[in-house]
C-alpha cells in the first residue's frame, strides 16, 4: 500500500490530504486521568479541533491494543494509535483500530535468557504475547523477599487473559511462542543495578522504565526487542506515512515517554510528572483531567502552528 492510501484509509479528518503535522500523546496520565474517569469533554473537543486543522493525531501508550480500545471514547477521533510502549503501530478511524502499520518481538534466544534474568533475581515477570495479541500473557510468581502489591493486583485485573509460565520453557524455549516484551517490578533502590545486570545478559534490548500505578514502591522494568520505544515508534511511524519532515508536538507524563518526547520538535509535560521529566521539559501543562491537551495547543507559537 502506498503512503498516500495510508493516510487516505484512515476515517479521521486528518486523513485527507497531507497533514500538517503529528501531534502524539501519551494516555494513561497524560490526557486520561487515574480512577476510571474520562478524558475531559475539552480535551476531547481540542482532539477533535486538531483534526479539522490538519493533524495527525496519535495516541502513544504503554497499554495493548484490546487494553486501549476498551478505554478509548468513541465520540474522540484519533487517527493512529502506537501501543504496547512502541512495539507496535496501527491506523484508527472511525471504527476503531485499523491496518496494522508495525510490530516488533524480541528474538527468541533473548526472550529465553530475560525470563531466565528474571527467575534467577528472583523478581518474577509478565511476558506478553506478540501484537495485536499483547493482551495476553504468561506469568512467573515472584520468590524473592515479599510479592508486590501490584503483582497480585496486576494479576487479579486480568486473570482471563493469563496463564503460569510453563517450567519447561526455561530449559526448552518453544519455537512456536513469540514475546513481545518483560515487564519486571523492581524496588526503587535496586533499579540501576538491576538494569545493568539485564544489559549483561542479554546486550542490546531496550529497557524502558515507568511507574508503578500502585503507589507500591516499585519501579516496573519493561524489556523488549532492541530499538523499541515510543519515540522510535514515533519515527517509524512518520517514516511509514510519508511524514518525517511535518512539525511534531508530544504530550507524555513518565519515563517512558522520554524517547517520544525528545523525539518531538515541541515537547509537554503535565505538572504532576516525574521530577526529572520537569527539569527536562520546562513546558508544563495541567495534570490529566485538567484539559492539558487544550493548553498546549494554545502555548504553541502562531508561527508554529501555520501550514
Amino acid at each position: 500500500m502506498r503512503k498516500e492510501d495510508h493516510l487516505r484509509a484512515n476515517n479521521g479528518r486528518a486523513a485527507q490530504g497531507r497533514p500538517r503535522g503529528l501531534w502524539l500523546m501519551d494516555f494513561d496520565g497524560t490526557i486520561k486521568p487515574s480512577g476510571g474517569r474520562p478524558v475531559s469533554s475539552e480535551d476531547g473537543e481540542t482532539l477533535n479541533r486538531l483534526g479539522g486543522d490538519g493533524w495527525f493525531r496519535v495516541a502513544a501508550t504503554g497499554r495493548s491494543l484490546f487494553a486501549f480500545a476498551t478505554a478509548w471514547d468513541d465520540g474522540m477521533e484519533l487517527d493512529g494509535l502506537i501501543f504496547s510502549s512502541g512495539a507496535a503501530a496501527c491506523l484508527w478511524g472511525a471504527g476503531g483500530p485499523g491496518r496494522r502499520l508495525f510490530s516488533t518481538v524480541m528474538a527468541p534466544k533473548a526472550a529465553h535468557r530475560a525470563g531466565v534474568g528474571a527467575r534467577a533475581g528472583g523478581f518474577g515477570f509478565f511476558a506478553y504475547h506478540a501484537p495485536p495479541d499483547s493482551h495476553h500473557f504468561h506469568y512467573l510468581r515472584p520468590v524473592r523477599g515479599k510479592v508486590p502489591a501490584g503483582f497480585d493486583k496486576r494479576l487479579d485485573m486480568f486473570a482471563g487473559q493469563s496463564c503460569a509460565w510453563p517450567e519447561a520453557w526455561f530449559e526448552n524455549w518453544p519455537p512456536h511462542h513469540a514475546v513481545s516484551q518483560f515487564l519486571i517490578m523492581v524496588p526503587l533502590d535496586e533499579i540501576d543495578g538491576v538494569e545493568a545486570e539485564f544489559e549483561r545478559l542479554s546486550p542490546g534490548l531496550s529497557l524502558i522504565r515507568s511507574s508503578s500505578p500502585f503507589d507500591d514502591g516499585m519501579i516496573w522494568l519493561e524489556i523488549f526487542a532492541p530499538g523499541v520505544s515510543k519515540g522510535s515508534a514515533a519515527a517509524r511511524l512518520a517514516e511509514r506515512l510519508g511524514l518525517e519532515n511535518v512539525r511534531s508536538v508530544a504530550l507524555g507524563n513518565d519515563y517512558n515517554d522520554l524517547d517520544l518526547l525528545a523525539w518531538a520538535d515541541r515537547a509537554f509535560v503535565v505538572a504532576d510528572a516525574a521530577p526529572s521529566l520537569l527539569r527536562l521539559y520546562p513546558d508544563h501543562i495541567a495534570p490529566a483531567g485538567g484539559d492539558g491537551l487544550k493548553q498546549a495547543l494554545r502555548a504553541l507559537p502562531p508561527d508554529f502552528l501555520k501550514t
